[in-house]
């Protein structure tokens, strides 16, 4: 039997700008099939009408049983009072989602500057009672993130016969564990600022809640600095070479193909798929970016690591970022070519900062189950966010308010009605679980949704093209990032 995608699952939930909600899928098709309705009653009105006048002016109206004008005046009056009602209705559901929408995001501000406003007094209180300062905190920030995700990646979940730690995947999954995870790290750069005697308000207003400009990012750095002293979370140069052709490919119909074409994240294999179209003349390139192979804290020669993943979210230039970028080069794409950049996990956040560069084009970017921060990506970019509610990895980027752009956020909770799978680690993560999400955006009627499956279609075009895949490596014994 086929598995039927997203059972088990909640609906889509739709927000822009990343803090409105505009709608839920299912309040969307509601009312969709509420407009419609709308529409055929004003059709058949219309319809009517004209038979009515189909009469000779200033024919006797008899009136009489037999007589078809009075039917047609009741069933007139009738459609006429489905169009408004179904109008109403349609648009009352609309804005009622509006106000849940509303409701949510002041709720989300409110337990971020709660978790600020604790984190700032922690680290008051770690100062003034027991001289911790955030150099040794970021250190031991570092070892706990390396310690869960080396565990995530060693088992997490299996029977206790089996290799790894045993956790139960039902909490790790769990929404409520998702957002707590969100506001713990959000709220880091509050306690580092706090130890250091910041003052609330100042710490307010220059974090999440405020300017954004201290929050992830600052507290990766925080992290960086300190745990590169103990030799962990180490930078270096890359190198990257083609190691695969596919001569002719079809361009990408919807997020469903995009998410399909992403490389998934297996040791030694391609990290980056670039696909190049030309049509009248002009190039046009897809970039797909995959997700986190090694979850080791030491650097090795895997530039898709935690130290990528750490150094990335710093905003800084990771052995990721670099691999893309010299990829994307030596693949040919020149800097007015249009480009749409698309990337699961760490993929997904470097693929907003290769946006961000505007060393390139990019027109359009997606990105499935990313750490992301409030990376600025450049007015104009047709940009696409998906999250799953139970995938405590997104968890990472925290629960910033921050963000200087409209990109369209995409949020399903994977096991609603289900328990996860117990043999598989974080599966609300799985690049697999986020294809299924992406099959449901393109059934999807929302309007911005619509918008960006058009953006993608448009800037690719029709034509088939070529498909080479990238696979970076760091070099040993290169100068590391201190």
């Amino acid at each position: 039997m086929n598995e039927i995608p997203g059972d088990g699952g909640s609906g889509l939930t739709v927000s822009v700008g990343g803090t409105t909600i505009v709608s839920t899928d299912v309040v969307l098709v509601a009312a969709e099939m509420l407009r419609f309705t709308a529409g055929q009653a004003e059709d058949f009105r219309m319809r009517l009408n004209n038979i009515r006048e189909l009469d000779a002016p200033g024919a006797d109206w008899r009136w009489t049983p037999r007589d078809a004008g009075l039917p047609l005046l009741w069933a007139s009056a009738a459609l006429g009072r489905m169009q408004q009602r179904s109008g109403d209705v349609s648009a009352a559901l609309v804005l009622a989602a509006e106000l849940y929408g509303w409701a949510e995001s002041s709720a989300l501000r409110l337990a971020v500057l709660g978790s600020a406003k604790v984190g700032h007094d922690i680290g008051t209180l770690l100062r003034l009672s027991f001289f911790i300062w955030p150099a040794p905190l970021a250190l031991g920030v570092a070892t706990a993130l390396g310690l869960f995700t080396r565990a995530a990646s060693s088992g997490l979940g299996k029977s206790a016969a089996g290799k790894g730690l045993v956790v139960d995947q039902r909490f790790l999954t769990d929404p409520r564990t998702v957002m707590l995870a969100r506001l713990l790290v959000s709220s880091l750069d509050d306690v580092a600022l706090g130890a250091l005697g910041m003052p609330l308000g100042l710490d307010l207003l220059l974090g999440d809640t405020g300017l954004g400009v201290t929050g992830v990012s600052s507290t990766a750095l925080l992290v960086l600095a300190s745990a590169r002293a103990q030799g962990l979370f180490r930078e270096g140069p890359v190198t990257v070479k083609p190691v695969s052709l596919v001569p002719s490919v079809v361009p990408p119909t919807g997020v469903a193909d995009l998410a399909k074409r992403i490389p998934k994240a297996v040791p030694g294999q391609p990290q980056v798929r670039i696909e190049k179209y030309v049509d009248g003349g002009q190039a046009s390139w897809a970039v797909y970016v995959g997700g986190t192979v090694d979850w080791e804290a030491v650097a090795t020669t895997e530039p898709w690591d935690l130290t990528a993943n750490v150094a990335a979210m710093a905003q800084e230039n990771a052995g990721s970022f670099d691999a893309v970028m010299e990829a994307m080069q030596a693949a040919g794409i020149q800097t007015d070519d249009p480009v749409v950049v698309v990337g699961h996990s760490q993929g997904g956040l470097v693929a907003t900062q290769v946006a961000a560069t505007g060393a390139y084009d990019v027109q359009a970017v997606a990105t499935f189950g990313a750490p992301e921060t409030a990376v600025p990506v450049p007015s104009g970019v047709a940009t696409l966010t998906v999250e799953h509610k139970d995938d405590i990895i997104t968890a990472a980027g925290g629960a910033s308010m921050v963000y200087s752009d409209d990109r369209v956020t995409v949020r399903r909770e994977v096991f609603a009605t289900t328990d996860p799978p117990a043999d598989t680690a974080l599966p609300a993560h799985h690049l697999d679980t986020y294809r299924e999400t992406a099959l449901l955006i393109d059934a999807s009627p929302e309007a911005n949704l619509q918008g960006f499956r058009d953006t993608v279609t448009g800037l690719l075009g029709s034509a088939p093209g070529e498909a080479v895949l990238w696979r970076g490596v760091r070099l040993p014994g290169g100068p590391a990032q201190e």
